[in-house]
């Protein structure tokens, strides 16, 4: 059963697909340029297929023990990288080369702050990179089943998430013995930027199909970590990375 929210975007609800099927997911939507937030809709109003509403929140200080810091800029040039490799297939080099510039330049502004962003995972020190995450969703547990005290709780978890409460959030869930876990989408910074300044190259030599590829490379790149949620690691790491 999933929640799913993004640094800004937070909210919740029981779904029937698998946390593994939602997972891979994530990067789906991430290079579709979507990001969703799904807040909790009443069980039984959700059996009979009603819609769900959006809320959003701001994250605060708080949030550093349960969840991780997003890099906005990562975020940014994910979405402008597909929105490049869309333009090529539409045959638009100019509205191609102008996303490419925006993701290069994002991505530059990544590198400025990665050692406070950085969480060590096994592709960091077989990549020698250090990966900085862009995304991040909360995640209830696959044995999840809906009653009328569970969405009572959910209910309150939700409002807390709308004033920007995660921390409350959490303990909310915990308390009605709910598990949550957070799973967070990274790239590695240095060749993600890399790739794309061969991307820039290529296209200036209107060289797309190459071009393209080398955009997909960073898209491939994207690595989904999930944590307990008392267990979410420290950023700023450079234990395995280049540095």
């Amino acid at each position: 059963m999933v929640m799913v929210f993004r640094a800004g975007t937070q909210s919740l609800t029981p779904t029937r697909t698998a946390t593994m099927k939602t997972l891979k997911t994530i990067s789906a939507l991430a290079l579709a340029g979507t990001m969703i937030a799904l807040p909790v809709v009443n069980a039984t109003a959700q059996a009979a297929g009603a819609a769900v509403e959006q809320a959003s929140a701001t994250p605060t200080a708080e949030d550093k023990q349960t969840s991780l810091k997003i890099m906005d800029e990562a975020f940014s040039a994910i979405r402008e990288i597909h929105a490049a490799r869309l333009a090529i297939f539409n045959g638009e080099p100019d509205q191609a080369k102008k996303f490419v510039n925006e993701a290069s330049s994002d991505l530059a502004a990544v590198q400025d702050n990665v050692k406070d962003f950085a969480v060590d995972t096994a592709h960091s020190s077989k990549d020698e990179d250090l990966y900085v995450p862009f995304d991040s969703t909360l995640t209830l547990s696959e044995g999840f089943v809906p009653s009328v005290e569970k969405q009572e709780t959910l209910d309150k978890a939700n409002e807390h998430l709308a004033q920007g409460e995660h921390e409350a959030a959490i303990k909310t869930l915990k308390l009605a013995d709910i598990d949550v876990r957070m799973s967070a989408a990274l790239i590695p910074a240095d060749a993600s930027l890399e790739h794309v300044k061969s991307a820039q190259s290529l296209i200036d030599d209107e060289k797309f199909y190459e071009a393209n590829l080398a955009l997909k490379a960073v898209e491939d790149s994207i690595v989904i970590e999930s944590y307990d949620v008392d267990s979410v690691p420290t950023q700023g790491s450079t234990d395995n990375g280049a540095g």
